[in-house]
C-alpha cells in the first residue's frame, strides 16, 4: 500500500489540490441555506493556485519526519480554527450565526479545506527555514547596528528625527478620550482614580503643566509631553537593536528590524498620541528583554545589581502605566523558574518584591489616598457582550427569570440593550453595566453567565469571536475601528459630550488645545487613509494585522518545540500574557496588543540565531 501511494504519490497532489481549491471556493447562503458555488471558477488563477498547491503537498509528501508531522498538524488544527472564524466574523458579524445540517457540513468542509492547506505549508516552511537562516550569514560587521553607546544614541537620534514630521502635522499631538479624562483629574474636575492608572495621569499632567507654565498655553503642554514620548520611543527602538547585536543576531536581520521599525507609519502615529499605551507597550518591550537577560545570562545576570534594580523598576513602571501590565509577568514567572532552576531562588526573590510592592502601592497606599479603581465592567466584557447577544437573537427563548437578571444589571431593559449591541465593540453595553450591582452579588451574574452559555451555546460563543475578532484572525475584514490620526482629539471631545457637554465645553474654554499642523505633510493623511483601512495587500498586514503577528508567535513557539529550543519560549511569554488579557477588552484595536508587533522581530531573530547555533 505504502508503495503504491509513493509512487501515485504526483495524482494524488494533484486531485488533493482540486479538492482544496473546490473547498476554498464552496459557499453558504444562510436566506435560502444554500450550500454550493455561486459562481464561475474558470480563471485563469484558479489553475495557477491549483497547481502550486499540488507541488506543495507533492514536496511535503517527500519530508520523512514524524516530529514535524505532529507540530505541523497541531499548528494546523489551530490555524484553521482561527481562518474559519475569521470568515464566521466576516460573514455574519451583523446578524446570527446560522445552526442548520447544511452549514455543519459547510464548515466541516471548511476546516478540513485550511487544516490541509495549513498544515502542509508550515511543514514546508519548517523544512526550509535552515536554509532561509542561512541567507542571513554576514560576517562583516557595520560602525551602526551594533552593541555599542555610539551606534545607541545615533540610531535613536535617526528614529527621533523621523518622527519629526508626523509631530509637525499632528502638532501638538492627538489627545483620546482617556487622556482627557487624565487631565480632568489634574485640573481638579474629577476625583484622582486609577481607572486611568495614576502614574500615567501624574506623567502626562506633569509634563503639561511645565509645558503650559514655560510656554503659556495647554497646546505648548501638550507638545511637550509628545516630545518626551517622541524621545522614550527613539531610545526604546535602539535599544531593541542595540540588544539585539548584544544577542549576536545576524547584521542583516537587525537592518530589516530597523527598516522595520521607522518604516511602519503605525511608529509614527502613535508616538504623537497622548495615550498610557505607548510607554506601556515600550516598557513591556523593556520588561521582556530584562527576561531574556535571565534566561541566557542566568547567574551573570544577578552579579550586575544594576541590572536587577533595573529590570524591577521598568516592571514597576510598566504595571503602574497600565492595570493589567502584571498578568504577563505572572504568566512568565514559573516557566523562567523551569528553565532558570539554579537561580529559582534569585527569581522569586525579585518578582515577589515586585508583587508585593505593587500590592502595598495598589492597596494601602491607595486607600489612604482616596484613589479609586476601575469600573468592575472594564474585565467583564466577554459576559456583558454575552447577555446584550442573547437579549438580541434569543429574547424569544429567554424565560422571565432570564430578563430578570439582564436587567437587574444594567441601566437599560434587556430590550434597549439588545438595540445598544455591537458586535465588535463592548463600549455601549458596558457603559450601562451596573458595578455598584455586581458588587453586591457577583454570584448570580457568573452563574447566569454559565447558564446562558449552556442554553444559548451558539449566541455565547459568537458574542465572543465576534467581539475578539482580528486578536487571531489574519482574515478578519470588518474592522471595528478605522481610526483618524488626524482627528482623534476632536472625536475624543464629541466622545466625551455625549449625554452633556457642559463639562468638556469648560474644560475646552479653560485649557484650549489648538490642533494644527504646523507643515503640511498631507501624504501622512492619505498613508493613514490607505493603510489603516487594509487597502494594500501585503503591505496593510504587515502594518496593522494583529491576526498575522498572532500565527508568526504561534509558528515561532512551534518551531521552538520542533528544534528543542524550549528556553526561548520563554521570553514570548510576557507578551502572550498580554495577548490573553485583550481577548477580554472592550473591543479588537492595536493599541492593546501593539508590543507583539515590536517583539516579533526580536524573536524571530534570537530564535534564528540560536536555531544556527544548534546545528
Amino acid at each position: 500500500m505504502k508503495k503504491i501511494l509513493e509512487k501515485n504519490m504526483l495524482l494524488i497532489s494533484i486531485a488533493m489540490s482540486i479538492l482544496i481549491m473546490c473547498g476554498l471556493k464552496i459557499e453558504f447562503i444562510a436566506s435560502s441555506n444554500y450550500l454550493g458555488f455561486t459562481s464561475r471558477a474558470n480563471d485563469i488563477m484558479y489553475l495557477i493556485v491549483d497547481v502550486a498547491i499540488a507541488i506543495l503537498i507533492y514536496y511535503c509528501a517527500k519530508i520523512k519526519e514524524k516530529k514535524l508531522y505532529i507540530i505541523s498538524i497541531i499548528v494546523g488544527i489551530i490555524f484553521s480554527i482561527c481562518y474559519y472564524l475569521g470568515d464566521i466574523q466576516n460573514s455574519y458579524i451583523y446578524t446570527y450565526v446560522p445552526t442548520s445540517k447544511k452549514f455543519l457540513l459547510y464548515s466541516i468542509i471548511k476546516l478540513l479545506t485550511y487544516f490541509v492547506l495549513f498544515s502542509n505549508c508550515v511543514i514546508m516552511l519548517f523544512w526550509k527555514i535552515p536554509n532561509i537562516l542561512n541567507k542571513f550569514n554576514c560576517k562583516k560587521e557595520w560602525k551602526y547596528f551594533t552593541n555599542n553607546k555610539k551606534s545607541l544614541f545615533v540610531i535613536a537620534l535617526i528614529f527621533f528625527l523621523s518622527y519629526v514630521p508626523f509631530f509637525l502635522y499632528y502638532y501638538p499631538g492627538n489627545v483620546n478620550t482617556d487622556s482627557v479624562g487624565s487631565l480632568y483629574q489634574i485640573t481638579g474636575i474629577s476625583k484622582f482614580t486609577n481607572f486611568q492608572p495614576i502614574l500615567y495621569t501624574l506623567l502626562l499632567g506633569g509634563l503639561w503643566n511645565i509645558g503650559k507654565a514655560i510656554f503659556g498655553s495647554s497646546t505648548a503642554g501638550i507638545a511637550v509631553y509628545t516630545l518626551f514620548q517622541m524621545i522614550c520611543t527613539s531610545i526604546t527602538f535602539s535599544f531593541i537593536l542595540y540588544y539585539m547585536a548584544k544577542r549576536r543576531v545576524d547584521l542583516k536581520w537587525r537592518i530589516i528590524t530597523f527598516l522595520f521599525l521607522i518604516l511602519n507609519p503605525l511608529n509614527g502615529w502613535f508616538v504623537v498620541r497622548c495615550e498610557k499605551g505607548i510607554l506601556f507597550h515600550l516598557s513591556l518591550i523593556l520588561v521582556t528583554i530584562g527576561i531574556m537577560d535571565i534566561v541566557y545570562e542566568k547567574e551573570k545576570f544577578f552579579e550586575r545589581k544594576w541590572k536587577i534594580i533595573g529590570l524591577a523598576i521598568i516592571t514597576l513602571l510598566m504595571v503602574f502605566i497600565r492595570n493589567n501590565g502584571i498578568y504577563g509577568v505572572i504568566l512568565t514567572i514559573p516557566f523562567l523558574i523551569l528553565g532558570c532552576k539554579k537561580i529559582y531562588k534569585q527569581i522569586i526573590g525579585l518578582f515577589g518584591a515586585i508583587i508585593v510592592c505593587m500590592l502595598i502601592i495598589q492597596g494601602p497606599i491607595f486607600k489612604v489616598l482616596e484613589i479609586s479603581y476601575s469600573s468592575s465592567g472594564e474585565a467583564l466584557s466577554i459576559p456583558i457582550q454575552q447577555f446584550a447577544r442573547i437579549s438580541k437573537y434569543a429574547e424569544d427563548r429567554m424565560s422571565e427569570k432570564d430578563k430578570e437578571v439582564v436587567n437587574r444589571y444594567f441601566k437599560v431593559n434587556h430590550e434597549q440593550l439588545a438595540n445598544d449591541y455591537m458586535p465588535w465593540k463592548s463600549d455601549a453595553t458596558k457603559s450601562n453595566f451596573l458595578s455598584e450591582e455586581f458588587s453586591k452579588d457577583k454570584k448570580t451574574f457568573i452563574l447566569q453567565y454559565f447558564e446562558f452559555a449552556v442554553k444559548f451555546p451558539v449566541q455565547t460563543i459568537s458574542a465572543l469571536v465576534l467581539n475578539t475578532g482580528n486578536n487571531y484572525s489574519p482574515n478578519f475584514k470588518i474592522w471595528g475601528i478605522i481610526r483618524d490620526y488626524g482627528t482623534e482629539t476632536q472625536d475624543a471631545y464629541e466622545t466625551l459630550s455625549i449625554g452633556g457637554s457642559e463639562v468638556i465645553d469648560n474644560f475646552i474654554e479653560k485649557y484650549p488645545l489648538e490642533g494644527k499642523p504646523i507643515v503640511n505633510f498631507s501624504y501622512l493623511q492619505k498613508l493613514n487613509d490607505i493603510v489603516m483601512k487594509g487597502n494594500i495587500p501585503i503591505i496593510s498586514n504587515i502594518f496593522d494585522n494583529i491576526g498575522l503577528y498572532f500565527w508568526i508567535m504561534i509558528l515561532c513557539i512551534a518551531y521552538c518545540i520542533y528544534k528543542k529550543q524550549y528556553q526561548d519560549i520563554i521570553m514570548m511569554l510576557p507578551i502572550l500574557g498580554l495577548w490573553i488579557t485583550a481577548i477580554a477588552a472592550p473591543m479588537v484595536d492595536i493599541r492593546y496588543i501593539y508590543p507583539m508587533f515590536l517583539g516579533i522581530p526580536i524573536f524571530m531573530g534570537i530564535i534564528g540565531k540560536n536555531s544556527k547555533e544548534n546545528i
